[in-house]
């Protein structure tokens, strides 16, 4: 990995990160919506700092010929946690329907306007997609140093400024997020299935069991809303956990599959 590379990559780390905290300190949301389309300071800015000339081949491969092509294992990912979820909650008597507010105005259009909140995430996603393209290029594609690359990008969304405390859950779920990236950066290598996956892995979640997180609610939903208390309910001791068993599920299933393809291969 060259000086130069390196050099971008922490500056890149560096820059987002001090933006971020400034923009906390001054009460300031870390994320801008333009006509409709989302776009989150961790998930642009590094890719506009290390952005060359030089990648643009490596880019226009990764767009014109993504490497994994198959559909199945993908819907798999996306789908089955839910499922899971809400079955062992449902046969542990957990799951109860909710009645909650804006039901049709938020929850049942939300599903109808799937696509448009898709489409509107797809360019931030597609952009984060391509930074760690760059990223595994300039360290050669070790699992490892994506995995730590992507973490370090979220840092200042979790430290405390005034009287916010550490938020561990979180943490631990970015830990698990940054797995699944890196898994797919490196052994699926398809840019689009990136974006589709992690956009519906945590949307589908809110949707069904909602959130009190205003930056995931304007980001995955509508800009107007600042929560969302789901379809269903699970009470206070479980709700703060089922985003994390979630991606954790599909961190499950990511990580199989790549198992089980290298199984074939041999």
């Amino acid at each position: 990995m060259g000086k130069k590379n390196v050099f971008w990559l922490i500056a890149a780390i560096v820059i987002t990160n001090a933006v971020g905290i400034l923009l906390r300190a001054f009460n300031l949301d870390t994320y801008i919506i333009i006509a409709g389309f989302r776009f989150h300071l961790s998930l642009i800015l590094p890719f506009i700092i290390v952005f060359r000339k030089r990648h643009a081949a490596t880019l226009k491969q990764a767009f014109a010929h993504p490497k994994y092509n198959k559909t199945f294992p993908q819907l798999v990912w996306i789908f089955l946690p839910i499922l899971i979820s809400a079955l062992v909650l449902y046969l542990s008597g957990h799951l109860a329907f909710n009645d909650p507010d804006y039901y049709y105005e938020f929850g049942l259009s939300s599903i109808v306007d799937y696509p448009i909140y898709l489409i509107w995430n797809l360019p931030q996603l597609l952009l984060l997609s391509s930074f760690l393209i760059i990223a595994a290029e300039s360290t050669k594609n070790e699992f490892w140093k994506t995995w730590l690359i992507f973490l370090l990008l979220f840092v200042f969304e979790f430290i405390p400024i005034g009287k916010d405390k550490i938020d561990y859950l979180n943490i631990i779920l970015l830990l698990f997020t940054g797995i699944s990236a890196a898994i797919i950066m490196k052994y699926f290598q398809n840019i689009y299935w990136f974006a589709i996956i992690f956009f519906t892995l945590f949307w589908e979640c809110l949707l069904t069991f909602g959130s009190s997180s205003r930056l995931m609610i304007n980001l995955l939903f509508a800009a107007r809303y600042n929560a969302w208390e789901g379809f269903f309910t699970v009470g206070d001791k479980l709700s703060p956990y089922i985003l994390l068993s979630h991606i954790f599920l599909a961190t499950i299933l990511i990580l199989s599959s790549v198992v089980i393809i290298k199984r074939n291969e041999t």
